[in-house]
This record gives structure tokens, sequence and C-alpha cells, in this order.
């Protein structure tokens, strides 16, 4: 699979790619990878090969999933064609390599089936903070997956645990929970 066909690649297989990255604690500066854009297990091992127009469009989507404001796109718009194509490699690499960590393989719709299965308080507490470290550090697309069902199933869990007046409330679920309602809000 040399070349690499645009209506194959939006948006289903970009999906893939976007929604498995993961969050570096710190943005680095540009470098250039020499192996990036040649990476041979990625699809895209030959982006030098595709045309302007589709890594202007994958570029676009990279600026989306960093969820950046228009001024701070504005200076990477005004880089070079050669400069967009080494930053979409990078990113499409560093996409490719967060499939082998555990928490980026985790995807919206297993956290959305663990919500809704009914576990118990321990577990409960162990899948919130799981999907609200997801909700801060997947990129937007992930977050957009998890959507209005995953919102639905947040809420009605504090709903249940706010209509339980026994003493043995679980109130660390319910804190939790306001902290994965103040993500999702934060990255959509």
């Amino acid at each position: 699979f040399v070349a690499v066909n645009k209506k194959f690649l939006f948006p289903l297989q970009l999906e893939r790619f976007t929604s498995m990255r993961i969050k570096k604690e710190k943005d680095k500066p540009y470098m250039a990878h020499r192996n990036s854009a040649n990476y041979s297990d990625n699809p895209l091992q030959t982006l030098q090969e595709l045309n302007d127009e589709t890594v202007l469009e994958l570029f676009e989507q990279m600026l989306y999933d960093m969820n950046l404001n228009a001024e701070k796109q504005q200076p990477l718009r005004a880089k070079d064609m050669m400069i967009k194509r080494e930053m979409v490699s990078q990113y499409l690499h560093t996409s490719k390599a967060g499939m082998n960590k555990k928490e980026s393989t985790r995807s919206a719709q297993m956290y959305i089936q663990e919500l809704k299965s009914g576990l118990s308080d321990a577990n409960l507490l162990a899948c919130l903070e799981s999907l609200r470290v997801s909700l801060n550090n997947n990129p937007v697309s992930w977050v957009q997956n998890f959507g209005a069902e995953g919102l639905s199933c947040l809420l009605e869990i504090l709903r249940r645990l706010q209509e339980d007046k026994s003493p043995s409330r679980d109130s660390k679920s319910e804190h939790e929970i306001i902290r994965c309602l103040k993500a999702f809000m934060n990255n959509n």
C-alpha cells in the first residue's frame, strides 16, 4: 500500500491515528525527526509523495486535535510546506507510538460500556479517575467520541449517587464525576 488515497484516509482512518495520540508532558520545540517521514510501520510512510492538498488537510486535522485557538494556529499555518509535512509526519508517528500505551488504547466507547455496566464503588472510582485522565490528555476528537452518550452516563451516575441518602454514600465518586465533567467541558 504505497499511495494513500484521500477517500480511504478520511475520516475513519485519520480518526484512528488522532484518537490514539498521547499528550506529551511538555511540548518540545520543533526539531526535524530524521526518520519520522519514513516510519516503516506507518501506512503514511510515503508522506513525501502525498500532494500538498492532502498534507494540508492532515495538518488542519492535527491543529484541530491540538485544540489550539486561532492565535496559536496562525503562526503554524504560516510555515512552509516542508515544515508542515514534517509536523504531520511527527504527529502521525506519535499517534502510532501511542497505540502501545495502555491508557491511550482505551477507547471512549469502552469507558461508556464500563460506566453502563453498574460498577461497584471501588471499581467505579477507578474507572472515573482513569476517564478523567483520558478526557484531559486525549485529543478533542477522542473527547467528541465520548460525547453526549458518555456525558449522559456520567450525569445518570451522579444523579443516582445524589439520590442515595445512606451515610455510606460515595462522595469520592461524586467528586470524580465533577472532575470528569470539568475535563469534558474544557476539551469540547
